[in-house]
C-alpha cells in the first residue's frame, strides 16, 4: 500500500511539472505563434561595446536556461555557434565580432523553448 501511494505522489508531482514547464512556456511565446521569446530592447539581457565590437549576454537577466548561442551573418552563414547549456545560471557570455569583420549579423540564443533573436550591425 505504502508503495502504490508513493507512485502516486510521484506522478502527482511529475504531472505539476510539466505542467508548470509547458505554462510558462506559453507565457514566453510570442503572440505569432513563431515560438519566438520575447525579449524587448529595455532587457538587460543583452550588453553592448561598440567601441571594441564585444557583445555579453547576461544569462541571469534571462528567464529561460540556455542551450546554445549562435551568430549568423543575414545570408544564413553560421559564422559561431557554441553549445552553453553546461555553463552556469551566472555567466556573463562574450561574443567578440572583430573576428567575423563587418556586416548584419543575427544572434540566436537558443533554449528547449524557442529562439531569442537579435539584429546587430557591425562597422
Amino acid at each position: 500500500m505504502q508503495r502504490k501511494f508513493t507512485l502516486f505522489i510521484a506522478f502527482l508531482f511529475l504531472g505539476s511539472l510539466v505542467g508548470t514547464a509547458q505554462s510558462a512556456s506559453l507565457k514566453s511565446a510570442s503572440p505569432s505563434g513563431a515560438g519566438l521569446l520575447e525579449l524587448n530592447n529595455d532587457s538587460w539581457a543583452f550588453y553592448t561595446d561598440e567601441e571594441n565590437k564585444v557583445y555579453y549576454i547576461d544569462f541571469e537577466s534571462l528567464s529561460v536556461n540556455l542551450s546554445n548561442i549562435s551568430v549568423r551573418r543575414k545570408n544564413g552563414e553560421v559564422v559561431m555557434r557554441e553549445d552553453v547549456f553546461e555553463l552556469p545560471v551566472n555567466t556573463i557570455y562574450e561574443i567578440d565580432f572583430n573576428q567575423f569583420g563587418s556586416g548584419q549579423y543575427d544572434i540566436e540564443l537558443r533554449s528547449f523553448t524557442g529562439v531569442i533573436r537579435r539584429s546587430v550591425s557591425i562597422n
